[in-house]
């Protein structure tokens, strides 16, 4: 960037692949000129960018414009609905301007139909009836169904990309289009944070601009009434039997008593001025399938009345229609779990906390309350709202699972737990943030805090790369500290005292060559993940035949041909592609199954289908994940379902 002999550089777009991008970053985008950043919000129908909000932020910070996209790999126009859901719901959860231009990334080949223009619009018609009727395509010229997919936004608002051997400011391409995205390896202005590549396009007519600048995100005042947005409503109701709960219209009256429920279509934006139960249907005795806290909005398609009581019915995440009360809605707010008469008061506002002591996660703003895990001593988190409760405040924040946490800052005595492994020595703990990328030399351990003695919670090889975001020097170490997948804080100790790390495989051939070159690669079988390019080495996952991974090098070993990819926790991983023994492992048979399903207890998600597979996370009660497959093994039915990394991953189902 900055090479005036190539094209003009409007804008960049980023993913996941770019978390490491720091406000540093932002501000010298917009220093060079560029004037949009369009961010990956979704992909398919559940997977969601986890960095996707923070970089949003951070763009809107440096004072750009920003727009979304969404990496489709729908076939039909049902699960062109049920990705459109996916990406409102993105939107919604996270209060995005209606103002914003939103892309549909058409590219995929598993998008390859005839009908590919009816199932786009498909997914345009989903996005309008939430509010979002600004749209664009990004495609290709090699894209199957180029043309059929341009025709339902116009050539005006496509993205075009098109890479030539060396784009010159010169000799432009694609100016019908709206912008043309000439590079994928684009480098940030020099002294940057971020090394990486990075795509860049020119926006030739101001279509990437056709947004909300820098008000992405909008705030909405807390009312008793509907805060609308294209609100439209049908004059007619439908009349429906008191018992039942009806998510379509039906002119059927079946009442059997004098109560009549009456569904009115309508949408707009409604904002909860308390905690509100949602229910499976417009009844207080319906199955309560979540909660709704004050400050928190939803988009609704519906107005139910029924028994006096008014209900908005609205299309969950999942696909099914949910209900929340807004009148007579008594018994529809959680009661208060104070014994005491004191005020619990929630103010909707955001942040960030820097913790200053160790200081337990709970389900609920509550001590006695189930303790999730711990932030420590120079975390970080980014809050949703402020609460206050017999005088203690507590931060809420949206956690990666998607349920809120909260952490109490003040009166914390019971919410904090004392760290014994921390030095008896008076020395001290020295943080300086500071951000950069560490190459481990040796097998490093990865530890919950800078502690010895701290819970090992896996390791960085030997040739890995990590992008920390602090320094810490503590009784004579020095150690690393970055966030993790999970976004929590993890530790690595690069320097002092006894080494934090594990023995290395020494079997691992001397003669190993590395190419460094890109491309994408198919899996025809399911075959595991490896930390180094051997047999031996620890695994870490596992891909399933018709996934696809993009990797960044080849290594041929020992007869062997591995691929090297980066994963997204920023270390090196590897997969078997040829030679010697197999490094597959015999797949569970899945039966194709979809659905929403509710955790009863703490529940391990594992790499694979069995109780010998890597643990790589957990789901707590009362959090639900939306399964694609079923699978029968080890004695238990296993839910598969697409991680936010991607990579497929279960657990069991626990009665």
């Amino acid at each position: 960037m900055g090479d005036t002999t190539r094209p003009r550089v409007d804008v960049v777009d980023v993913a996941s692949y770019q978390s490491a991008m720091t406000q540093s970053d932002y501000n010298k985008l917009k220093a060079a000129g560029v004037k949009t950043v369009i961010v990956k919000s979704t992909e398919g129908d559940s997977y969601t960018n986890p960095a996707a909000l923070n970089q949003a932020k951070m763009a809107n910070k440096a004072g750009l414009n920003v727009d979304f996209y969404h990496y489709a790999t729908f076939n039909t126009s049902t699960e062109a609905k049920s990705e459109a859901t996916n990406m409102a719901s993105f939107l919604v959860k996270n209060n995005v301007s209606t103002k914003v231009l939103l892309f549909a990334d058409m590219e995929d080949s598993s998008t390859y139909t005839v009908n590919a223009e009816a199932n786009l619009n498909a997914f345009w018609s989903t996005l309008n009836s939430y509010g979002y009727t600004n749209h664009g395509v990004y495609t290709s010229n090699t894209y199957l169904y180029r043309d059929a997919v341009i025709r339902t936004v116009g050539t005006s608002r496509v993205w075009r990309a098109q890479y030539p051997y060396t784009p010159s400011a010169n000799n432009l391409w694609n100016t019908g289009d709206g912008a043309w995205q000439f590079s994928d390896t684009a480098l940030l202005p020099s002294g940057s944070d971020y090394t990486g590549y990075i795509d860049v396009s020119i926006d030739y007519n101001g279509l990437t601009e056709d947004s909300a600048g820098t008000n992405t995100f909008v705030t909405t005042t807390a009312s008793d009434d509907t805060v609308t947005s294209n609100t439209s409503t049908d004059t007619s109701s439908t009349t429906t039997n008191n018992n039942t709960s009806s998510s379509t219209s039906s002119n059927t009256s079946t009442s059997t008593s004098t109560s009549k429920t009456t569904v009115k279509k309508a949408s707009g934006w409604y904002t909860f001025t308390k905690n509100t139960a949602i229910k499976s249907a417009a009844s207080d005795s319906a199955k309560t399938v979540g909660t709704y806290s004050k400050g928190n909005r939803v988009y609704y398609n519906a107005k139910v009345t029924t028994n006096g009581e008014t209900w908005l019915r609205y299309l969950s995440y999942s696909g099914a229609e949910h209900y929340v009360k807004i009148s007579s809605a008594a018994k529809t707010t959680k009661p208060s779990t104070s014994s005491s008469s004191s005020k619990t008061v929630t103010k909707a506002e955001t942040g960030t906390y820097k913790f200053t002591k160790t200081t337990a996660i709970k389900g609920s703003a509550n001590d006695s309350a189930k303790t999730l895990g711990n932030y420590y001593k120079g975390d970080t988190v980014y809050y949703n709202a402020k609460v206050t409760k017999n005088g203690e405040t507590w931060l809420r924040y949206l956690s990666y699972s998607g349920a809120q946490h909260y952490v109490k800052i003040s009166s914390a005595a019971k919410a904090t737990t004392t760290n014994k492994t921390t030095s008896s020595s008076s020395s001290k703990t020295v943080t300086k943030v500071e951000s950069g990328a560490y190459k481990f030399t040796k097998t490093t351990a990865i530890k919950g805090s800078t502690s010895d003695s701290a819970k090992t919670l896996g390791n960085y090889y030997k040739g890995d790369t990590v992008y920390y975001n602090a320094k810490i020097t503590k009784n004579g170490q020095t150690w690393l500290r970055y966030l993790s997948y999970s976004g929590t804080q993890h530790y690595v100790k690069i320097s002092g005292a006894a080494a934090t790390t594990t023995s290395t495989n020494k079997s691992t051939s001397t003669s190993a060559k590395t190419v460094a070159q890109s491309g994408t690669y198919k899996f025809t079988k399911t075959t595991t993940i490896k930390s180094s390019a051997s047999d031996s080495a620890s695994t870490v996952g596992t891909y399933y035949k018709g996934n696809t991974v993009n990797y960044n090098a080849k290594v041929t070993a020992n007869g062997q041909t591995w691929l090297r990819y980066t994963s997204y926790s920023g270390a090196q991983h590897y997969v078997k592609i040829s030679g010697g023994a197999a490094t597959t492992t015999s797949a569970a048979k899945a039966t194709s199954a979809t659905g929403t399903y509710t955790f009863k207890t703490t529940t391990n998600i594992r790499t694979a289908p069995s109780l010998s597979a890597s643990v790589v996370g957990q789901y707590y009660t009362g959090e639900s994940v939306y399964y694609i497959g079923k699978v029968s093994a080890d004695g238990y039915q296993w839910l598969k379902y697409v991680s936010n990394s991607g990579a497929y991953h279960y657990t069991a189902v626990v009665d």
